[in-house]
């Protein structure tokens, strides 16, 4: 029998995990199309997939919950991207580095608060659509549904 809990999830174990699927760059493409064409959320569809391949689910009521938990970041690390987007053609490479790098901390602030909350939440074994299919639905985005129920279903 296997001894490994991934419950309570860690940020550390959350951002390693996504560090490493986001570094694999169809799932990278997919996470940014989804962010911004379906104003999907990478740091939520990788808490997802993190659920996806644990075999986790939690119920309908409680998707509200951890969509709450990132409102307090979602409006600022939103217009800070965009501000950086802007910027990038008249900032020196250095600082531009260094705007990549909080934007990389907000990143990490949802997480935390997407952990936060998740550890507070009732789990149950996944039944039914892997969670990663359920949000891009409801992003509208059911193109990349497959693409994350196939990377979730490789293990």
């Amino acid at each position: 029998m296997n001894q490994y809990s991934p419950l309570p999830l860690t940020l550390e174990r959350l951002w390693q995990f996504s560090l490493q699927h986001y570094s694999v760059r169809d799932t990278k493409e997919a996470c940014l199309h989804l962010q911004n064409h379906h104003q999907g959320n990478v740091n939520f569809i990788l808490l997802l997939k993190w659920l996806d391949e644990h075999e986790l689910a939690f119920s309908e009521e409680q998707w509200g919950q951890l969509e709450a938990a990132i409102d307090r970041t979602q409006n600022l690390l939103s217009q800070f991207r965009d501000y950086r987007r802007k910027a990038k053609p008249h900032l020196p490479d250095t600082l531009y580095r260094e705007s990549l790098q909080f934007e990389l901390q907000l990143e990490r602030q949802q997480q935390s608060d997407l952990v936060t909350c998740l550890n507070q939440l009732i789990l149950t074994p996944q039944q039914g659509e892997p969670m990663t299919h359920q949000y891009c639905l409801k992003q509208g985005a059911k193109h990349l549904c497959e693409h994350f129920y196939a990377t979730a279903s490789r293990r």
